[in-house]
């Protein structure tokens, strides 16, 4: 049969049925496996960490005395708010966590 002078006919169609392997399905379904077991895992690693929670009740002398200016837009008023801020002791909650967490 020639296809070259007649381009309409195609050659026949040879009925072999290929066999594929199962390997790479089973190396799919593996790999999601460990996915799962791996994200199950950071779940409960996650969940079983303790979590900071902030003391409400306890109420710092530097917050308040930062709560405490005036709400005045006065240049006056807010000269004498900002010489009455102490900003020495800003830092000192930041060293109370870093006490807590050690």
């Amino acid at each position: 049969m020639d296809t070259f002078n007649n381009p309409n006919q195609m050659p026949p169609i040879s009925e072999q049925v290929e066999k594929k392997s199962v390997g790479p399905l089973i190396a799919v379904i593996i790999i999601l496996a460990l996915i799962i077991i791996g994200g199950l895992y950071f779940l409960r690693a996650r969940s079983s960490q303790k979590s900071y929670v902030a003391p409400t009740e306890q109420t710092d002398t530097v917050t308040k005395s930062l709560n405490q200016q005036s709400s005045s837009d006065n240049l006056n008023s807010i000269e004498k708010d900002l010489n009455a801020t102490n900003l020495d002791n800003l830092d000192q909650g930041a060293a109370a966590i870093k006490a807590e967490l050690q």
